[in-house]
This record gives structure tokens, C-alpha cells and sequence, in this order.
């Protein structure tokens, strides 16, 4: 069993190595090394998996590539579990997920205290929380196992998406999901009206659930590869990207993928 102060110092090891690889310049992204664990925040990367970079990009790249691991838990973060504590929460609480915003120019985010004025989720669009559960040992879990839709951020007005300027998101874990260790996966779409143009900005913390159980979750998807890229949750059509007053087609708006799971 490692120490914590042996498990910070891999961590290290591990990011200073991503530092190395180049960074392009831009504004207005974001990650959620925070996870909010039944109403405490943790530190960064304490329970959600560490990111590193993509081919050419700074640790909050978007991801575009809606077929490529980083689907999964963001770039490179199929390999940190080893890296990540594991948050004890019991079916039927919250988590949540804070945002971090960040430029191509920042390379790896060093940790700092949390700004809820300026620390906010920076794009327009919907967010999303997905679960798996470990077939074994979760630090040693890809991701490739069947997910499981818990919770969508949408527009509930019909007219603004409700995440954009928040400083996190939450979602409620089914109160009948079975025991056990689980990925969670959220995302958030910078939303597009334009085909294959939407940005995805991922990450997954590691829990075990607790709770009497008795649920059966579904229906399931796979990551990556889940989507249909002509699924009207990945891309808009212009009437809704800007409407003029409320519509149903967002107030109505689904998601991505699968219908939740509330268990």
C-alpha cells in the first residue's frame, strides 16, 4: 500500500512528464479535477483521474475525436487510476463536478485554491454523468465495460443552457444502484450547430457506492464510439443554438445517447 506522500510524488513524476509536450494557444476551456463528495470538495485529483495532454494541446483540451480514448475519461486518463483515491458515497447522493477554466498556454494546471468567481464552466452547451462499474480492481479500470446514463444539465427554460457560468455540476446517484466500485464520467459539450464540430471536455472520478442496491441499470453504451454522430443531442440546429424565446425542442432536450437511469 503506498503512502499518500508516495502517491503524490507518482503523480508528480506523472505530470511532469506530460509538461514536456507541446501547447497551442487558446482561451475559454475547462476540466473538473474536483469532485464534490457528499457535499465536501475534494482536492485536485484527488478522486477524479489526472488528464494529460492530447497530440498537439494543454491539459483541458476539448476533445474532438468522438471514436479516440479520450472519450473515455479525457486525454490519457483510461491509465491514471492508479494515481486516484477512491470517494466512499452511499445510492441516492450527490456528486458533483467543479470547474476549472484554463488556456492551450497552461500546459498542466497546477493546483490552486478555487476562485467561484471566475472559476466556471466557460461554454455553452449541456452537460452530462455517466457510471461503470468495475469488473475487478477499479484502479486498473479502462473504461471499457457497458456505462450507464445517472443525470443531463440541459435547458430547463427552453431558451439558456443551465450550466454555462456555474461553478459545477451534480447529479444524484440512483438510490438502487448495486454496491460496488464505479467510474463516473461527466462531460460537458461546448454545443455546435454545425456537424462533428462540437467540443466534449471529460473527466471520471473513482467511487464505491454503498446502499441496499436491487437496481438494474441501463440501457448501456460504450465509450468511445457510443455516439451517433447525428444524434440532434451532439449538434443543434441553428433555430435552437440561438432562439429568440423559449423552445421546446431544448426545453425538452434529452441528451446524448441513452435515457438517464434513476434507478
Amino acid at each position: 500500500m503506498k503512502s499518500s506522500f508516495q502517491k503524490l510524488a507518482s503523480k508528480a513524476s506523472v505530470l511532469s512528464v506530460l509538461l514536456l509536450q507541446a501547447a497551442k494557444p487558446a482561451d475559454g476551456h475547462y476540466g473538473f479535477p474536483i469532485a464534490i463528495i457528499n457535499g465536501v470538495a475534494s482536492e485536485w485529483w484527488e478522486f477524479t483521474r489526472p488528464v494529460g495532454f492530447g497530440s498537439y494541446t494543454g491539459q483541458f483540451f476539448p476533445i474532438y475525436d468522438w471514436t479516440a480514448e479520450g472519450q473515455v475519461c479525457g486525454f490519457n486518463g483510461t491509465k491514471t487510476g492508479h494515481l486516484t483515491g477512491t470517494a466512499k458515497i452511499e445510492a441516492g447522493s450527490e456528486i458533483g463536478f467543479r470547474a476549472i477554466p484554463a488556456t492551450y498556454n497552461d500546459g498542466i494546471i497546477a493546483p490552486r485554491a478555487y476562485n467561484f468567481k471566475n472559476d466556471v464552466i466557460g461554454h455553452v452547451g449541456p452537460g452530462a454523468a455517466y457510471m461503470s462499474k468495475a469488473p475487478g480492481d477499479l484502479e486498473s479500470y479502462e473504461g471499457d465495460g457497458d456505462w450507464f446514463k445517472i443525470g443531463v444539465s440541459g435547458a430547463s427554460d427552453g431558451m439558456y443552457w443551465d450550466s454555462p457560468g456555474k461553478n459545477e455540476m451534480n447529479f444524484t446517484i440512483p438510490k438502487t444502484t448495486p454496491p460496488g466500485k464505479y467510474l463516473v464520467r461527466v462531460e460537458h459539450f461546448n454545443i455546435s450547430p454545425y456537424y462533428n464540430s462540437t467540443q466534449q471536455f471529460i473527466n471520471c472520478a473513482q467511487v464505491e457506492v454503498s446502499g441496499a442496491g436491487g437496481g438494474t441499470p441501463g440501457p448501456m453504451i460504450k465509450f468511445p464510439g457510443g455516439y451517433d454522430l447525428s444524434d440532434p443531442g451532439i449538434w443543434l440546429p441553428r433555430a435552437l443554438f440561438y432562439p429568440k424565446k423559449p423552445m421546446d425542442g431544448l426545453k425538452n432536450w434529452k441528451g446524448a445517447g441513452p435515457v438517464v437511469w434513476t434507478g
